[in-house]
């Protein structure tokens, strides 16, 4: 498919700011008047959560303040192009990678108690995220012992933080 026929469909049927952040990131790569990917290609650019966000990262404050619009929606919508759940591996990849091997250190090392329990709380909000995702509790067996070290790291976090 070429990229500009690709375009111009995000342009009729989508909402500016997806059309905006789909020239963006293949704007970075590729010729888009010129050059020409197949679906498959097309789906990969686009649904891999990372790559997706690493690509639209330097245009954030564009997609924030001129369209007051979120990064996630914005995914949402491209995924549903391309008949795939947002809700996938991809993004689960994603969120275990930013829970992760977190040092409790730095969270309990925060002097100010009010920012300690704000970053503490966007960290648990994090495993939320991906213990209340359709993905993880669907292969739950399979991926449960990945969530294992940040679950433990934050009751570690919690129960230190509490004594202090």
């Amino acid at each position: 498919m070429k990229l500009s026929e690709f375009l111009n469909d995000i342009k009729e049927t989508e909402q500016e700011v997806v059309y905006y952040c789909c020239n963006h990131l293949l704007s970075k790569k590729f010729d888009v008047a010129e050059d020409s990917l197949d679906e498959e290609a097309l789906q990969e650019l686009f649904v891999n959560y990372n790559n997706f966000t690493i690509a639209l990262n330097d245009c954030a404050g564009i997609i924030y303040k001129r369209y007051e619009a979120e990064l996630n929606d914005v995914y949402k919508t491209i995924c549903s192009k391309f008949n795939v759940d947002p809700d996938n591996q991809s993004l689960f990849d994603f969120r275990l990678a930013r829970v992760a091997n977190q040092d409790a250190k730095q969270y309990i090392d925060i002097e100010d108690k009010d920012t300690q329990e704000t970053v503490i709380q966007k960290f648990e909000d994090k495993i939320n995220a991906i213990l209340e995702s359709k993905y993880y509790n669907a292969n739950k067996e399979q991926l449960s012992n990945e969530l294992i070290i940040p679950q433990k790291t934050l009751e570690l976090i919690k129960s230190v933080s509490s004594v202090a």
